[in-house]
């Protein structure tokens, strides 16, 4: 979104198109991606930016504080746009953190927001009213996520499927408590 209002090209890396098995390597090529990135029309995406930016307090190995001081150093240096992507901000570098202008949290759906949602992929229009007793479930569903909305789309895609609204509701209740079990293990 942010490329397109701009009118900039997005280049978006994964930490498979930048880490290597060879000790060096994976600094030269986050070096290469800012360096092959022109600063006025480009917009940086890394996702997944924990797998470089990783506290290096916790490093154990030389090549790891490396890969996060080469990062830290083309972040500094870099004239342009750079955008980066985590779900585990809390393992980041403190001065990582320190080097972004602006930390963006997307938080799960609001009520009225899930609801729109809800009625424009299971009902196929974001106006459309959604029976009570769903729109009751729906509330209850305060961890959803637009993530979670794509997968059950993903789901019906897939399979070629035509789910009901109660499906679909069912297999968004299914998507949240598959997170709150993750979220258990992970404490």
């Amino acid at each position: 979104v942010l490329a397109e209002a701009l009118d900039r090209e997005l280049i978006v890396r994964q930490s498979s198109d930048l880490v290597s098995p060879y000790v060096g390597e994976t600094e030269r090529n986050l070096a290469a991606l800012f360096r092959d990135s022109d600063p006025a029309h480009t917009v940086v995406l890394l996702d997944e930016v924990d797998s470089f930016l990783a506290d290096r307090r916790q490093a154990r190995h030389s090549w790891e504080r490396t890969q996060v001081n080469e990062l830290l150093q083309q972040m500094e240096r870099y004239p342009g746009i750079f955008v980066a992507a985590t779900n585990l901000i809390g393992g980041l570098d403190a001065a990582a953190l320190r080097r972004f202008d602006f930390k963006l949290h997307f938080r799960a759906l609001k009520p009225a927001q899930r609801l729109a949602l809800f009625a424009r992929e299971a009902l196929g229009d974001e106006r459309a009213p959604v029976p009570p007793p769903l729109a009751r479930h729906l509330n209850a569903l305060e961890g959803l996520t637009p993530g979670d909305v794509a997968n059950v789309c993903r789901q019906r895609a897939l399979l070629g499927e035509a789910l009901t609204p109660e499906q679909f509701l069912r297999r968004l209740a299914a998507e949240c408590r598959l997170k709150g079990a993750e979220e258990r293990l992970a404490v």
